[in-house]
């Protein structure tokens, strides 16, 4: 059975004076989106507005921080918000402690600054962190996804170790060969429920999964998505073991944050925002072939182009002994060592 959409709603929109939202993150009940008004992609000029929501939409507090935000993400071990600024250049990146005092920490520079490089998206692995390096320049042996050497406390410069590079082999999920896995474009970085790395190379339209990435047993695989001619403006991607539940979507052209709840939920596939496509939706990684959830045929007002950001909440577990959630709603049940207490899955907390 495919998966169904049973509710389309705007849940916000973008405060005065923002645009074009791009990165969503929850943590501790509440939606922090990133919107980067149009700002240099390598911090040249302009500014990002980074607002926080309650679950019901309602505005809590707006800030702005220098440059384009593309990167947004709640660590939960510490409950700091990470946003990433300039994923093409010059980047830097800033924390937001928001355990009440909402200090901000940063910017912090990296201990290698590049004018044509930078870092587009976070993950948290307990205390080891990844990220996302955005334009390799070569096509083989530049690193696309680096491990942070300070952990969750991160001070400048960041230093930091390459696991996974261009030029990587992979199996290609439609044709069944191994292939050099395309990343002319490392952008998105997720976790799977099995604890995989999902990163996006967005031009390519390319969605590669990699198991215990920068190990000897490492493996890689990656699903090429059919239909796209030009540049597939790939962004987040997600993959959840639940069955129901709602994902929230930066509509980038509407200024706003839209809510879609599906139902009959694929464990196999992959949902993410396709730009060429004009929508979120469904990869089957055996065709990669796309179906469309949310575009503008069903999108309030009929208006939907540029989708970017994504997170999902699940649905309440049915019972007391269900599995319990993670605290970061992409990566749904993918470590029972780091799930030891049920709690709300908005909540974010381990208390």
């Amino acid at each position: 059975m495919s998966s169904t959409v049973d509710s389309v709603s705007v849940l916000a929109t973008g405060p005065d004076g923002t645009s074009a939202p791009d990165s969503i993150t929850i943590g501790d009940g509440h939606i922090w989106v990133a919107f980067t008004n149009g700002a240099d992609s390598t911090g040249l000029s302009g500014s990002s507005t980074i607002a926080e929501y309650t679950k019901s939409g309602q505005l809590v507090q707006s800030l702005s921080l220098p440059g384009y935000v593309d990167g947004l993400k709640v660590d939960p071990a510490t409950g700091d918000v990470w946003a990433l600024q300039n994923q093409d250049g010059n980047s830097t990146l800033t924390l937001l402690d928001h355990g009440g005092t909402h200090k901000l920490d940063g910017p912090f520079t990296y201990a290698n600054p590049s004018s044509t490089q930078g870092y587009d998206d976070v993950v948290f692995e307990g205390s080891t962190i990844f990220m996302s390096r955005t334009n390799p320049p070569d096509t083989s042996g530049d690193a696309t996804i680096v491990e942070l050497s300070a952990g969750n406390q991160p001070t400048g410069p960041i230093g930091w170790t390459g696991v996974f590079f261009n030029g990587t082999m992979g199996l290609d999920t439609v044709t069944g060969k191994m292939e050099v896995v395309p990343q002319n474009d490392p952008d998105s970085l997720k976790t799977a429920p099995n604890g995989d790395l999902l990163l996006s190379s967005g031009d390519d339209g390319v969605i590669i999964d990699i198991h215990d990435v920068g190990q000897a047993d490492q493996t890689v695989k990656f699903t090429q998505i059919q239909g796209i001619s030009g540049s597939a403006g790939l962004d987040d991607v997600i993959q959840t073991t639940a069955t129901s539940g709602t994902f929230y979507v930066a509509d980038g052209a509407d200024n706003r944050v839209v809510a879609v709840h599906v139902s009959h939920l694929n464990p196999n596939d992959y949902y993410a925002s396709v730009g060429a496509f004009g929508a979120f939706g469904e990869v089957d990684p055996t065709t990669g072939v796309f179906t469309p959830l949310l575009s503008a045929a069903n999108a309030p007002g009929g208006v939907f182009g540029s989708p970017h950001g994504v997170t999902f909440v699940p649905d309440p577990p049915a019972g007391p002994h269900s599995l319990p959630f993670a605290a970061d709603p992409s990566a749904i049940e993918h470590s029972s060592a780091q799930l030891s207490h049920a709690v709300d899955p908005w909540s974010g907390l381990f208390a």
